[in-house]
This record gives C-alpha cells, sequence and structure tokens, in this order.
C-alpha cells in the first residue's frame, strides 16, 4: 500500500498480518496471568489439608473457601468484561493482578474459615478481572489465521500454572506451613505488575472507537504490520460502531440474543463436566478397586488429553467454521460415557481418560477462541467476561451434583452416563449455533472514519 493512501482499515491490517514480536509479548503476558489463574486454582487443592490440620476443623468446614473463590470468579469476570468495554482491557488486567495479588496475599495472616472465604472472594474477584480481558486482547491483535491457536497457547498457562500450584505445594508446604503459598501467589503478581503497566497494550481498536488515540493507534498499527504506510493524511477506519448504553444489553441486541444464550449453555455444561471429572475422576476410580496411586496417574491422562485437544481445536478453528467444536463435543460425551464401562482394563481406562480430556478440556480451549472472536469491539470484552462468568456457575454445581451421585450410591456406569448429559446438551446447543448460522453475531458493516478533525469536534 502506498504513502498517501486515502483509509486503512484497522481491522483489515491486524486481522491480515503476519506474527511478529509484538503478538509474541502480547501472548507471553496475557499467559502469564493464565498462569496465576491455573496457580491459584490448584494451589487452594493442595491447601487445605494443611489448613484443616492446624485449624483442627472438619473437611465440610472448608467448604465455603472453595466456593467463595468461584463466586468472586464469576463476579469479576461479569463485571471486569463490562467495565472493560469502557476503561480498556489494559487497566482492568492490571487492576485485576493488583487484586488478585493483594487479596492472595492478605490469606497468609486468615486466621479463621471467615476472614478466608472473604480474602478468596476479593482475590476471584481479581482473577475474573484479568483472565476475559487477556483473552479479549490477545483476539482484537491475532492475525486472523492465527487467532484461536494464539488465544490457546496463551491459555495453556492456566495448565502450567496448576503444575507449578502442586510443585510449590510439595517444596513450600513442609518446610515452611500453607502461608507460603499464599505469600508465593500474592508476591509474584504484584512484582510483575510495574513490567506489565509498561508492556502490555492496550487494544488499538479500543483506542480507536472509545478515546480516539489516532496518535498512538499509527504508532502501533506501523509496530504490528511495518508493511503498511500510513502518510500523516491517512485516515483510519473502523468498520464497527460504539453503541450507547450498558454494554451488556448488546449481547442481545441485532441478533446476538440466540447466540449469546447458546453460548452460554455451552460454557456451562463445559465447566460442569470439566470440574465433575477433575474433581471426582480419581475417588471414583479408586472405589471401583484400582488403588489410588495408580487413579491419580490414570486422572493425569486427562489433563494431557487436554493439552493436545487444545492445540488440535485451536488449528481446526482457524479454518473458520464451528463444526469442529459441535464434534468434540459429541466426543466428549461419549469418552465420559465410556470411563464408566470400561472397567479395571488398564490400557482401556488409560485411552479413554486421555481422550476425554482431548474433548472436554479441549472444547473448552475451543470456546473461549469463540467467546473472545465472536463480538464486536465494543462489548469484546463484556461477552468474554459474560460467558466465562456464567460458565463458572457450572464450575460450581459440577463437584456439588458430582458429590451428590456419588453419595447415591450409583453403579459407575450409570454415574458416567449422567456425567455426559451436560456435554451432550452443549453439544446440541453449538448444533443449534450452526443451524442458525449464527456461528459469529452480526456486526452492523458501517465504515466509520477515524480522524483528527472529526475526533475534535467530540
Amino acid at each position: 500500500m502506498k504513502e498517501g493512501t486515502a483509509s486503512v482499515d484497522v481491522g483489515a491490517a491486524i486481522e491480515g498480518g503476519r506474527l511478529r514480536r509484538f503478538h509474541f509479548q502480547l501472548v507471553f503476558w496475557s499467559m502469564v496471568i493464565m498462569v496465576f489463574d491455573g496457580f491459584d486454582q490448584q494451589m487452594i487443592g493442595y491447601v487445605a489439608p494443611s489448613v484443616i490440620r492446624a485449624w483442627h476443623i472438619a473437611s465440610p468446614a472448608f467448604v465455603p473457601v472453595f466456593t467463595t473463590s468461584m463466586v468472586g470468579m464469576m463476579l469479576g469476570a461479569t463485571l471486569g468484561g463490562s467495565a472493560a468495554d469502557r476503561y480498556g482491557r489494559r487497566t482492568m488486567m492490571i487492576a485485576g493482578m493488583a487484586v488478585f495479588g493483594l487479596f492472595t496475599l492478605a490469606a497468609a495472616w486468615a486466621t479463621t474459615i471467615a476472614s478466608l472465604s472473604i480474602l478468596r472472594l476479593l482475590a476471584g474477584i481479581g482473577v475474573g478481572f484479568a483472565v476475559p480481558n487477556a483473552l479479549a486482547l490477545t483476539a482484537e491483535y491475532a492475525p486472523k489465521r492465527q487467532r484461536a491457536t494464539l488465544i490457546t497457547i496463551m491459555f495453556l498457562g492456566y495448565t502450567i500454572g496448576g503444575a507449578a500450584g502442586g510443585w510449590a505445594a510439595a517444596a513450600l508446604i513442609p518446610r515452611f506451613g500453607w502461608p507460603a503459598m499464599f505469600v508465593v501467589g500474592g508476591v509474584l503478581p504484584l512484582a510483575l505488575l510495574p513490567a506489565a503497566f509498561f508492556v502490555l497494550p492496550e487494544s488499538i481498536r479500543f483506542q480507536l472507537l472509545r478515546h480516539g488515540d489516532v496518535a498512538a493507534v499509527r504508532e502501533k498499527l506501523v509496530r504490528i504490520v511495518p508493511d503498511l504506510r500510513i502518510g500523516p493524511d491517512t485516515r483510519l477506519v473502523a468498520r464497527e460502531e460504539v453503541r450507547k448504553g450498558q454494554p451488556v444489553c448488546h449481547l442481545f441486541t441485532e441478533g446476538r440474543a440466540s447466540f449469546t444464550l447458546l453460548l452460554w449453555i455451552t460454557f456451562v455444561a463445559n465447566l460442569m463436566t470439566l470440574t465433575f471429572v477433575m474433581t471426582w475422576l480419581p475417588t471414583v476410580i479408586a472405589n471401583a478397586g484400582i488403588p489410588l496411586t495408580r487413579a491419580v496417574i490414570v486422572s493425569s491422562f486427562f489433563q494431557v488429553g487436554g493439552i493436545v485437544g487444545g492445540v488440535v481445536i485451536s488449528r481446526l478453528l482457524d479454518r473458520g467454521t464451528i463444526r469442529p467444536l459441535a464434534a468434540f463435543f459429541g466426543g466428549a460425551a461419549l469418552s465420559i460415557a465410556l470411563i464408566g464401562s470400561i472397567g479395571n482394563n488398564p490400557l482401556l481406562l488409560d485411552c479413554v481418560v486421555f481422550a476425554a480430556g482431548l474433548f472436554v478440556v479441549g472444547g473448552q480451549f475451543g470456546l473461549n477462541a469463540l467467546a473472545s472472536s465472536a463480538y464486536p469491539t465494543f462489548i469484546r470484552s463484556t461477552g468474554t467476561g459474560w460467558a466465562m462468568g456464567i460458565g463458572r456457575l457450572g464450575a460450581i454445581i459440577g463437584p456439588v451434583i458430582g458429590g451428590i451421585l456419588i453419595s447415591l450410591a450409583l453403579p459407575q456406569q450409570t454415574l458416567f452416563l449422567y456425567g455426559a448429559v451436560p456435554m451432550l446438551t452443549g453439544c446440541v446447543a453449538i448444533v443449534a449455533m450452526i443451524t442458525k448460522g449464527r456461528h459469529a453475531p452480526r456486526v452492523a458493516d458501517v465504515q466509520q472514519p477515524i480522524a483528527e478533525d472529526a475526533l475534535n469536534s467530540h
């Protein structure tokens, strides 16, 4: 493109560009935030036994700590997503890191279940602020051909963080006690705040559509697409509009209502199954006569399969269709149901649990990519945040329903048949999206020029 071109479509320039150092830097910092999320989620499970022993309480008394953390993430994701569409993705990501770090660190000095529960609620809100905005920011800067792949790579930080939580617990708790985990979990995000403040970029489309910061957009666009020559008189164009009113209301306007509701159903279904399996799988297969150490190893194949599934689904989604996501949900329903029918055959059980992880966890990677790519810029963080926040209801309900079903002493085959129902429901929801032709909400194709003279009139 020659200098002096009348206008440049910012969205098209980014989506048609190639991967640059800028993208790898952004994915790295977004992945760091996901590492904190994974560390936090797994850490509390490792800390719980030590806290229960130290405070001389019964195990059921610790349930509020688990629950309030999930509720905090749900509140943070919904409120933080809407706030980011007004104040910026970068702003909410940094605020989330600060809130999460401060209240996680404070938990090291908690002395009661009530105080620990409140601190976990507040820390969860911080995580909820950061995670959906990391997804939205990555989606807005990614070239279209690699968008789902970059989102998946970024979200692998969750798995890394979960593993790091186990390693840290094994090293720290025996020597320093359970508070050390909260110290590490709080100090790390706080220590990285200054670097995040200077390195994390704001969404270029947000700057253009909300703030009209043309100078910053010009400078950033040259870094992202160096082959694009922008002259001093070049007009920067965004093919999207900013709507007035509450961002969450726009999730249900302009033909988005059915897509939004179906997306929420898939998030609830997937996270319900995911937490059900992760929470109860070792216990259930151990109760079936498999030694506990072997049961833990079998369960680890679920996460390994998830990593493979995330890579596979991202490459498939980058082809521009969500049909593979429907296949993943169908495969998840089948593999979850089969877990209860395998019996004690070690090889078959390993394979089926691996397949379940591939489809269930891989499906979650796919949903993250879908939610963060489907909405227009002015409600992208809201759409992503609300999908993740509503999905957390499934994460809260899944272990509870699992506990109820186990208490009924159902046969293992029946138990996992029930476990497959949410994934089957999610599969139907995705098929409905495809049938309605709503794999992405309708966005008004309005060319909105952003130029200095127009902005000065606001």
